[in-house]
């Protein structure tokens, strides 16, 4: 299929998804925490006295890729997120959302949809917004997905540590368990191995909403507020998460950042024990 053929079902340049409603459950945030094992007292801290905040990542879940990906979806992989905060989100509260696919890419050997969502309030006020870079091989639709080894990528064969503050950094050894709490039970490829091989994987692929999850955990935990409201990330998946693996995410104050405007620039990182980095990007917070 090329880039100007399309079903209706499928992603096109320019289709606009249906509005849909979004709201953040206690079980939603609970299976956050539980899932990744992190503590969410620090977040007690972050809000009101009377009012738990919602951890930022949470806000991934008001995306869906339905109708803004393709039939094939074999061996389909998540690339970049970006995303920019406006507000804390709310929990048990009706949220809008809005979305569509802004572009449609080659990259490689994978075809990249990039979908665009919005993510309002009751009053119409915009919390947030996220572009999302999903991959397709959609010239195969068995076998199995050839995965280059970390070692032979460029640009990622040795990962030089950026000059400037670093962040405390957010560490856990994820399991297959902590995979379905945190995707709520759901039976897809990064809970359940058959239907990983299905899509041309030999293991489970843990989720990138739960690795970049880790990350937003180290900026909240850094910046509270600051963060929430009006900070910026763009990250790119580098390497595959399995489940057995220790990730530990990181990030650096920039040397570089504008202190005299107040604005920062942090670059983050996520790595294995062996030093492979399996996301990398930045974050950016304007002024105090």
């Amino acid at each position: 299929m090329t880039l100007g053929q399309h079903h209706s079902d499928e992603a096109f340049v320019g289709k606009e998804l249906e509005p849909r409603l979004f709201e953040i459950s206690k079980k939603t945030v609970n299976d956050y925490f539980e899932g990744l094992k992190v503590d969410r007292s620090v977040y007690e801290n972050i809000g009101s006295e009377d009012k738990l905040v919602t951890p930022s990542m949470v806000i991934i879940d008001a995306e869906s890729i339905s109708g803004a990906s393709f039939r094939n979806n074999f061996g389909n992989l998540w690339m970049r997120q970006e995303v920019d905060f406006h507000a804390p989100l709310p929990t048990e509260e009706r949220l809008n959302v809005s979305s569509k696919v802004l572009d449609i890419y080659e990259w490689r050997n994978r075809t990249i949809v990039l979908q665009e969502s919005e993510i309002f309030n009751e009053k119409k006020e915009l919390l947030g917004a996220m572009r999302h870079h999903q991959s397709y091989l959609l010239d195969q639709n068995s076998g199995k997905v050839a995965l280059r080894k970390p070692s032979e990528k460029e640009g990622v064969r040795k990962f030089d540590v950026p000059k400037g503050e670093l962040l405390e950094p957010v560490s856990s050894e994820i399991d297959l368990e902590m995979c379905g709490t945190f995707f709520h039970g759901n039976k897809n490829y990064h809970t359940d191995k058959r239907a990983s091989e299905e899509l041309g994987f030999e293991e489970v692929v843990v989720g990138g909403k739960m690795t970049i999850s880790y990350i937003g955990d180290m900026l909240d935990r850094t910046f509270g507020e600051r963060w929430y409201n009006g900070g910026k990330l763009d990250v790119k998946f580098t390497n595959i998460v399995w489940p057995g693996d220790r990730v530990t995410a990181r990030g650096v104050i920039a040397d570089e950042s504008d202190s005299s405007e107040g604005s920062t620039e942090v670059r983050v990182w996520m790595e294995k024990e062996d030093g492979t980095v399996t996301i990398v990007g930045n974050a950016y917070l304007s002024k105090e």
